[in-house]
């Protein structure tokens, strides 16, 4: 591994060790409640009453009853169509995803009582009612497979609660609406491409057409509240959002195998996630005064992609590197180590 690539890694290991004690503590130490696999439905969020006006639209005008569509689609395909093995291995980015969108739900709200522009309040207040038709669909899905809920990998459970308890509204909408939002957005449309099962397939088009509504509010709403911030709080606030993007993109690492063993191949959600971040991030342009963006991405059009994502993810039958193994080990180390 060069001095360079090194260096890089010490950064994110120190940033993730460090999160992961940090939200060991706090109203969110213990996110999520299995208890919700199997109790009745709990209200989670009050109805808000404000939005950004053309997001709440949108919302009125594509709302979709999830209970309702779940079940004409289980008619339609009589019921799940998946073997018992690959049945286990598709648990777990639904898992991942059902635990994102009640992380979601909970955002939203908060996001909908305390966001000061009144537009930009409507826009939260409807996709309160997005995430919670999500979680509750999804949740729906994860129990007609008929197979042990998976624990909620360790990475994803460490920035998901960094996000839940933090109170900068500045964290919550850069890292919730524009990296979570936007890689769910590509997750999910990467699940749908691969028409792993036919319940499934019909489901995610609504869910991801939600998602990139919820985009919209990080894109029309943050660049005005980063406008008001000093270069130094906009390095530490890109910091907090790259730390949380390191997490969620190590579980993805750790889900390789139930991704091929589904038939979907990962790194083309890699491609189309660094896709979707990268125009994300051009959007947002750099930290004032200087030239540097606010949050590291990479870029699927560059000559050297290809290579370097072959470098951590090798393509099918190909063996691994040595940086590839590497990355592996230290993965799956510290989803052992780090408290969770």
């Amino acid at each position: 591994m060069s001095r360079s690539a090194a260096a890089i890694a010490g950064k994110v290991i120190s940033r993730m060790v460090r999160t992961s004690f940090a939200t060991r503590i706090g109203s969110f130490r213990s996110w999520p409640d299995e208890a919700l696999l199997l109790s009745e439905p709990l209200a989670m969020a009050e109805e808000r009453t404000s939005r950004l006006r053309r997001i709440y639209a949108n919302c009125l005008r594509d709302a979709w009853d999830g209970p309702t569509l779940f079940r004409e689609a289980m008619n339609r395909h009589g019921g799940i169509q998946l073997d018992p093995e690959k049945r286990v291995h598709l648990s777990y980015p639904i898992s991942m995803l059902m635990w994102g969108e009640l992380a979601a739900w909970i955002v939203s709200a908060e996001l909908a009582e305390r966001l000061e522009d009144p537009d930009a309040r409507m826009a939260a207040s409807s996709q309160v009612f997005d995430e919670a038709r999500h979680f509750y669909t999804l949740r729906d899905y994860l129990a007609a497979l008929h197979v042990p809920a998976p624990k909620l990998d360790t990475y994803f459970a460490i920035g998901a609660r960094r996000l839940l308890m933090t109170k900068d509204l500045n964290l919550k909408l850069f890292a919730m609406q524009i990296l979570a939002e936007g890689t769910a957005q590509a997750i999910f449309r990467f699940l749908a491409d691969a028409k792993i099962e036919p319940v499934l397939t019909d489901l995610l088009p609504y869910i991801e057409k939600d998602e990139a509504r919820h985009v919209g509010l990080g894109v029309l709403h943050l660049p005005d509240r980063l406008a008001k911030l000093e270069p130094k709080e906009c390095r530490a606030l890109a910091s907090e959002v790259g730390c949380i993007g390191d997490l969620f993109g190590a579980t993805q690492i750790r889900y390789i195998e139930h991704y091929r063993a589904l038939g979907a191949e990962p790194r083309e959600l890699f491609r189309a996630a660094d896709k979707m971040l990268h125009e994300l991030a051009s959007k947002l342009g750099n930290i004032p005064g200087t030239d540097e963006p606010y949050f590291r991405t990479a870029d699927p059009s560059s000559p050297d992609y290809d290579r370097n994502l072959s470098l951590v993810i090798p393509r099918p039958g190909d063996p691994p590197g040595r940086l590839a193994r590497a990355v592996r080990r230290l993965v799956d180390f510290g989803a052992r180590a780090l408290p969770a």
